[in-house]
């Protein structure tokens, strides 16, 4: 990875700074994107002590104005990108809309990334062999996207918003792939891993969750080797349960699904 630059999402913490510091240890110029507080700096500071060259660029991913002026400074500091991560995510017990009146697991999980990489296309395709990888989740295989009423209005539940989201993020990947054959793209189950999306449950469960799922250095394995093996350079528009490729649910091999979401998140973003 020497020479190359990477761009990871919610790299603060958890699975996306483990990450970070993989990729970074393997040579890459490592962006740190995740929200204006503390911890986005943090992790570059503790990136630094471990020889990692990174920078931080803030963005809130569920909100479009934040995720446009983010991509707008990483084109204006960087010609190219070779590896893009869309790792933030999170799971809410209560319902939250979003800035620009969308159910915020949406906002956060699928839109602000759709965003964001479309955003970085053409610093992509300026990268000789450029990737993107999304994490998504196993629990898209009870995900439905409720195409008419997607905020959840009606009947919100924590972990059907969840799937929702990251059944879109698979169609996305499927889409993305198709339409730009020369970028890599990929989406990874990293496994049932102890990492801050689990912030909302109650305390006892996520002591109990810390103590069975596995750590974020292990999550992150799956998701650094597709971001950077060479073994993994060329296979795109494909899903992975951690290391093993695996058919997705029937729902996410949908391609008339797959452009009717593209085309919802581009009026969505405004586009």
């Amino acid at each position: 990875m020497t020479g190359k630059t990477a761009l990871v999402t919610g790299a603060a913490g958890g699975i996306g700074f483990e990450t970070a510091m993989a990729l970074g240890l393997r040579g890459a110029h490592v962006v740190v994107l995740a929200r204006d507080n503390p911890r986005g700096p943090a992790a570059v500071e503790a990136l630094a002590r471990a020889g990692v060259s990174s920078e931080f660029l803030p963005a809130d991913m569920g909100s479009l104005e934040s995720v446009r002026r983010a991509a707008q400074q990483f084109n204006a500091a960087h010609r190219s990108l070779d590896v893009l991560v869309n790792n933030a995510g999170v799971a809410l017990k209560k319902r939250t809309m979003s800035a620009d009146g969308f159910e915020m697991t949406w906002a956060i999980n699928f839109l602000g990334g759709f965003l964001l990489t479309r955003s970085l296309l053409p610093a992509l395709e300026r990268a000789p062999l450029p990737r993107v990888v999304n994490v998504s989740s196993e629990g898209h295989r009870v995900g439905r996207i409720a195409w008419d009423d997607l905020t959840h209005e009606h009947d919100y539940g924590a972990f059907k918003a969840y799937a929702q989201s990251k059944l879109a993020q698979i169609l996305f990947t499927r889409e993305l792939a198709r339409r730009k054959p020369g970028i890599t793209v990929t989406a990874v189950h990293p496994g049932a891993v102890a990492t801050g999306i689990w912030r909302a449950t109650p305390k006892v469960a996520q002591f109990v969750i810390g103590f069975i799922m596995a750590s974020p250095a292990k999550g992150a394995a799956p998701v650094v080797r597709l971001a950077a093996d060479p073994e993994m350079a060329g296979v795109s528009g494909r899903y992975f349960n951690r290391f093993r490729e695996v058919a997705p649910s029937p729902q996410a091999l949908d391609d008339g699904d797959a452009g009717r979401l593209w085309d919802l998140a581009e009026r969505s973003c405004g586009d």
